[in-house]
């Protein structure tokens, strides 16, 4: 599949504009009849299992864990998206090496936010969605992001966000799996995520 697919672009905005499900299941289900899986499950072991089956006897097949350097909830799921530690991360090897070197994106554990995913290509994504950018009474937040250090001159950190999100969705080029955490606050964005086409993952 084509990285610059614009039904894909074309599906991140309206899931993220968040005020017409109809028109984003549409395009979804669009995608999937090109093959593009988009997927999501609550559950990051569901998650972490997919991959290696989805690209089985596929070693050269790059898939990894993103998420928004904003977040707070994910550092006590494992999911260590701070600066100190995205910041240690070798992107070469994290891109490039195989199942060997303990640095590839391909075993799912080093994270990279959206920063480190500018221009980015893998075969599939792993996204954690965070409470930095949920979905509350039918609307987008960002009230449960992370704050930026006094003196930063942000003028828009809502947009950042959406932007953020934007980036991170899509970056993979056969498909994205999205691990919502099974937290009460995010319990609407999973709703919205499946209004808008996203299935739940399953092995198939």
């Amino acid at each position: 599949m084509d990285f610059g697919n614009a039904t894909l672009d074309e599906w991140v905005e309206v899931l993220l504009k968040g005020n017409n499900g109809d028109c984003a299941r549409q395009l979804c289900e669009s995608l999937d009849k090109q093959d593009y899986q988009l997927r999501m499950t609550r559950d990051l072991d569901q998650a972490r299992a997919y991959f290696p089956r989805r690209f089985d006897g596929e070693p050269e097949a790059r898939y990894g864990l993103v998420a928004s350097s904003r977040d707070k909830s994910l550092r006590r799921l494992g999911i260590f998206n701070d600066y100190l530690s995205t910041s240690r991360i070798r992107l070469g090897p994290w891109y490039g090496d195989g199942d060997e070197s303990d640095l590839s994106c391909r075993h799912l554990q080093d994270c990279i936010t959206e920063f480190q995913a500018q221009g980015l290509e893998l075969d599939g994504v792993l996204l954690a969605w965070g409470t930095d950018f949920r979905r509350d009474d039918g609307r987008w937040s960002d009230t449960s992001a992370r704050q930026y250090r006094a003196g930063t001159h942000v003028s828009d950190p809502f947009q950042l966000r959406f932007n953020a999100y934007r980036v991170m969705l899509t970056r993979g080029r056969n498909g994205t799996v999205i691990f919502v955490p099974p937290l009460l606050e995010l319990d609407e964005t999973a709703a919205w995520l499946q209004e808008c086409g996203v299935r739940m993952l399953a092995f198939e």
